[in-house]
């Protein structure tokens, strides 16, 4: 059987991709549109909104309209839509093979991102204006999926090594896990504006090696399986109730906001399961299908 052609591969890698995360964005966005349309929801709708449906709203300058916590998935579609896209060109153009490409294509989406947070740090009034600007703006955080991508060709090139250094590599991960914690804030501008972001995802990334080992599955372990199914979905899902919730959060106290704040959980996990459940898996179904066609040539 010949195989499939690089444009066939890349169109699939980006169709299972987009079946999987522009259905439940396109939904909430919606979603949000109408919530702010509404009243229910603070915000701005004008002729600008369009930016959101080409995932512009943050990819060099802060979100300033409505649905703030878009800002990520705008650094997810751009990274998967450009490092597979540049991998393949380079390919074209060198006719060098993916695995050595790899590394150096991977190490761009690092070193760019880092580079361009030097270079507005020096602007940074003050954390508020770090933590609504730069933090949040794809060309400054591509490097923070970047490392995880660079993991992955790590764990496929060298699996014997990714296994015997899992627990040093643990044992540092989680010391500078930690050392980032303690030292972001207001007085260490500086750091938490550039060194903090570099050194968290490489500490992140160190805990991967051990994580990726753990195969046996706990008593406890379905509702963390349940979780990361709907995780999609309740991250989309969370803010628009929260905006329904608003209205009592502000006059409940003591154990009346407790168990509000528990029925607030509840009906996120409840909404996102339905989600998950009646809108994703559909769009998730089509994969295969989509798959096979592209493989056949259809």
């Amino acid at each position: 059987m010949n195989a499939v052609p690089w444009h066939r591969r890349l169109l699939d890698f980006w169709l299972r991709r987009w079946l999987r995360t522009l259905p439940n964005y396109y939904l909430f966005l919606a979603v949000n549109i109408a919530l702010v349309l509404g009243g229910i929801a603070s915000g701005v709708v004008n002729r600008n909104t369009w930016a959101y449906a080409l995932f512009l709203q943050n990819l060099w300058k802060p979100i300033d309209l409505f649905f703030p916590e878009s800002w990520s998935l705008v650094v997810e579609e751009w990274f998967y839509l450009l490092l597979p896209l540049m991998l393949f060109c380079a390919m074209v153009v060198t006719r060098a093979p993916s695995r050595h490409l790899f590394p150096a294509i991977g190490l761009l989406f690092i070193v760019a991102p880092m580079a361009m947070r030097f270079f507005m740090a020096a602007d940074i009034e003050s954390l508020w204006h770090m933590e609504h600007g730069l933090r949040k703006l794809a060309i400054t955080r591509l490097d923070a999926i970047g490392w995880g991508v660079l993991a992955a060709w790590l764990r496929a090139c060298f699996p014997g090594a990714w296994f015997a250094g899992r627990w040093p590599l643990l044992t540092i991960g989680l010391g500078l896990v930690l050392y980032c914690a303690l030292a972001y804030g207001a007085d260490r501008l500086a750091f938490s504006a550039t060194h903090y972001f570099t050194l968290n995802a490489i500490g992140a990334t160190m805990l991967l090696p051990a994580l990726s080992a753990w195969n046996n599955q706990p008593r406890w372990g379905r509702a963390i399986t349940f979780i990361s199914v709907v995780s999609y979905a309740l991250y989309l899902t969370h803010q628009p109730v929260r905006y329904i919730f608003n209205r009592w959060f502000v006059v409940e106290q003591g154990t009346s906001l407790f168990m509000l704040l528990v029925l607030y959980w509840c009906a996120c996990i409840a909404i996102s399961w339905v989600v998950w459940r009646y809108w994703e898996c559909r769009f998730m179904a089509m994969r295969s299908g989509f798959s096979r066609r592209l493989a056949a040539g259809v």
